[in-house]
C-alpha cells in the first residue's frame, strides 16, 4: 500500500508531509519569502501536528492550489536534499 502525502495549513501557508524512504518522512513548508519548499526541522515538523490543520487533499487545494500547477513542485526540494 502506498504512503499518502499529509497537508496541513501551518503557520497560514501550506506544509506537507511526505515519505521519503522506507520508514522516513520529510516535511516541507512554502516559505512566503522564497516562494520554494523549505525543509521542516524537528520542531517545525511536530508543530504542523500541534498548531497546524490537518486538512484532506481537496481542501488544500482549494486553499492554496494545486502542487506543480498554482504552487511549486516539492520534487525538486526533495532530489536536492538528497544529494
Amino acid at each position: 500500500m502506498p504512503k499518502k502525502i499529509k497537508y496541513f495549513e501551518w503557520n497560514k501557508g501550506p506544509a506537507l508531509i511526505i515519505p521519503s524512504s522506507p520508514g522516513y518522512f520529510q516535511g516541507l513548508y512554502l516559505s512566503f519569502e522564497t516562494n520554494e519548499w523549505t525543509a521542516a526541522n524537528v520542531l517545525q515538523f511536530g508543530d504542523f501536528y500541534e498548531n497546524g490543520d490537518l486538512i484532506d487533499q481537496a481542501e488544500f487545494e482549494a486553499r492554496f492550489g494545486k502542487i506543480g500547477i498554482n504552487l511549486p513542485d516539492y520534487k525538486l526540494t526533495l532530489s536536492l536534499r538528497r544529494k
